[in-house]
């Protein structure tokens, strides 16, 4: 019987990294979120810094971003919203591609050479679609910034996509929060935002192979 290539057990690993908290802390961290909303009034700044710190720990934490983002449309306004959400998810983005980057040797160590260097071309090839397409994908966004460090993908380039996919996401949902007034219509925001990344792939020669490096 063939054994399951390394790189699988690999994605595996990721996936249980991001989805293993929200199996045991999903519930209360949405909780968390209805207390911060339901205190705003009297602490604004408390419920601005907790919405940014949820979003920019949201590479390792249970956070709903859709939930976050939206709620700091719904607090703060459109601007407002949008600029704590792209802030946050911006920071989120660094914290995990450099998670990414820590553990590129010892991914490496895990899947050997070959299969290392089959993901490499991977990434090299359809990584900056990868990124964008997934950008608004629950669990998958965080887990195609991880793989990104993993390889070491070009980072200014990658970067600069990541920051216009951040800026389209915290638009979506932040509009709708501010001009809706609640968090109830986060799934036409969300299908709205999948939009907008289809948009992005259509930005001349993001789907050239990329030159790693």
């Amino acid at each position: 019987m063939k054994r399951p290539p390394r790189t699988l057990w690999l994605t595996l690993a990721v996936l249980a990294v991001i989805l293993i908290p929200f199996v045991l802390f999903g519930e209360r961290i949405e909780a968390w979120f209805e207390t911060v909303r339901a205190g705003a009034d009297g602490r604004p700044l408390f419920a601005g810094a907790a919405i940014f710190a949820a979003l920019a720990l949201d590479i390792w934490l249970p956070v709903p971003s859709s939930l976050a983002s939206t709620l700091a449309g719904v607090l703060f306004g459109f601007w407002g919203g949008t600029l704590i959400s792209f802030a946050a998810m911006t920071v989120s983005c660094l914290l995990g591609w450099g998670c990414g980057v820590f553990f590129a040797g010892r991914a490496k160590a895990l899947i050997g050479a070959r299969e290392y260097a089959a993901l490499e071309g991977l990434f090299a090839r359809y990584g900056m679609l990868i990124l964008v397409a997934l950008r608004t994908v629950p669990v998958l966004a965080e887990a195609s910034v991880l793989f990104a460090g993993l390889i070491r993908l070009p980072f200014r380039r990658a970067l600069a996509l990541l920051l216009v996919g951040n800026a389209a996401v915290s638009l979506v949902y932040a509009a709708v929060g501010s001009i809706g007034g609640s968090c109830d219509a986060m799934l036409p925001a969300f299908l709205a935002s999948c939009a907008l990344s289809g948009l992005l792939l259509l930005l001349p020669g993001l789907l050239r192979p990329g030159r790693h490096g």
